[in-house]
């Protein structure tokens, strides 16, 4: 997989200042989830509602195949794949001093929360 350079996140102790598709969220299990839509009261800046997406499950639409497996990947399960992104992107989160919260720490901001189901459609299929 191709090694692209990103640009630093800002620091983040704040689970109100979530970004959508970028920071994680893991449960008691170890199972992460990225919040890929994050609505927030404008007066207060207070989530008011969460949908997550489990990580490995959206991570596994973030790049298209095509007839070639990149070089790394031949031969090894797409799942291995799929992981490294999620270990990547846990990396780049640790490294700008982003907080990862947990469930639990979501569930106290009293904001509404869902998951997409992962046996319907990703919206991706149909771009």
């Amino acid at each position: 997989m191709e090694k692209v350079d990103l640009k630093p996140l800002k620091p983040n102790n704040d689970i109100h200042e979530i970004i959508e598709t970028i920071d994680l969220i893991i449960d008691e299990y170890g199972n992460y989830y990225y919040p890929v839509e994050v609505h927030t009261s404008r007066e207060t800046g207070k989530l008011l509602s969460v949908l997550l997406s489990n990580a490995l499950y959206e991570n596994s639409f973030q790049e298209v195949l095509y007839s070639q497996t990149p070089k790394e990947y031949e031969n090894q399960y797409v799942g291995v794949m799929v992981r490294d992104r999620l270990l990547a992107n846990i990396e780049r989160l640790k490294k700008d001093n982003r907080t990862i919260f947990t469930l639990n720490d979501l569930k106290a901001t009293g904001a509404s929360l869902s998951t997409w189901k992962i046996t319907e459609p990703h919206p991706k299929e149909n771009i």
